[in-house]
């Protein structure tokens, strides 16, 4: 259930999950077992959650064929899902919440968490006035990308065109520097 096909930076510096993220991206929801089979709740993320929110950023790294590019640090268990997110602002659009990761654990599919965490992240982007929720899907990740679109999630790659781009820190350094 993930989405992005960008590589994951790499750092020779680590530095622990909740000091390394910029602000705003500690707006998360995390999905935790409670107790018995097939229980589940969704709720904010807070600061104890950071081990459990790093195993799943792992996981979905190896997931994505990338499990030595998660450069941050720390370890844990009882979160199963999460989705981190952050607002961002469109002038075309006006604000909108930007999806960055969204994960549920393999065994933990299934249990409707993916459709509760997308249900509380819709419920956010309308209490905080966002005119839509956008994201990234890795191409080969057809079925999370049929999971989106039965939900209603417009492929704007195809639909309108656009191209994702990126300039890595080198070149940033190059540009700021006048080269």
């Amino acid at each position: 259930m993930k989405k992005s096909p960008k590589q994951r930076p790499s750092s020779s510096t680590q530095a622990p999950l909740w000091e390394a993220t910029h602000p705003l991206l500690l707006c998360a929801l995390v999905a935790s077992t409670c107790g018995s089979m097939n229980r589940f709740r969704v709720r904010p993320a807070e600061p104890r959650d950071c081990q459990d929110i790093l195993r799943l950023i792992k996981e979905l790294a190896a997931y994505e064929n990338m499990p030595d590019a998660v450069k941050l640090t720390k370890e844990d268990v009882n979160v199963v899902g999460f989705a981190m997110y952050y607002y961002t602002y469109d002038p075309w659009i006006g604000k909108l919440l930007y999806l960055e990761d969204f994960y549920v654990m393999d065994d933990y599919r299934g249990w409707g968490i993916g459709t509760e965490l997308l249900k509380k992240l819709s419920q956010i982007a309308i209490d905080t006035n966002c005119g839509c929720m956008h994201f990234l899907v890795v191409v080969w990740n057809k079925p999370s990308i049929e999971y989106y679109m039965r939900r209603g999630a417009s492929d704007l790659s195809t639909e309108e065109g656009w191209h994702l781009f990126k300039f890595d820190k080198e070149h940033l350094v190059r540009m700021a520097a006048g080269e």
